[in-house]
């Protein structure tokens, strides 16, 4: 068929997929426990309501950012968008957490 095949030209116009800059170096301007996620993993639904009641009841700032568009996810400051936990602005993690390893994380 060559180049002048239709699915080849699209190929040819389409540009190359990459993340944009607020991936590219993790980091936000929020400080305590920020937690960006989606409802891809079914654990996250049972796990991020936990970290919120066992952070309240510990006193630590959290706050956890449900991630539910694609516009979102592409503006999201990390490119994993299914887990992404922050503390005071740095990237720490993409590691699903229960309520110990949290604790044992926030009092590290």
């Amino acid at each position: 068929m060559g180049s002048s095949c239709g699915i080849c030209l699209f190929f040819e116009k389409a540009e190359k997929p990459r993340f944009r800059e607020c991936a590219r170096h993790p980091h936000i301007e929020e400080k305590g426990y920020v937690l960006y996620y989606t409802s891809q993993c079914p654990f996250n639904a049972k796990y991020v309501p936990l970290l919120e009641q066992t952070a309240k009841e510990n006193a630590i700032p959290f706050h956890a950012i449900h991630i539910e568009s694609r516009e979102a996810a592409q503006d999201a400051p990390t490119p994993i968008t299914n887990y992404a936990l922050f503390h005071d602005g740095e990237y720490i993690t993409n590691e699903q957490m229960n309520e110990n390893k949290f604790l044992k994380l926030a009092n590290a």
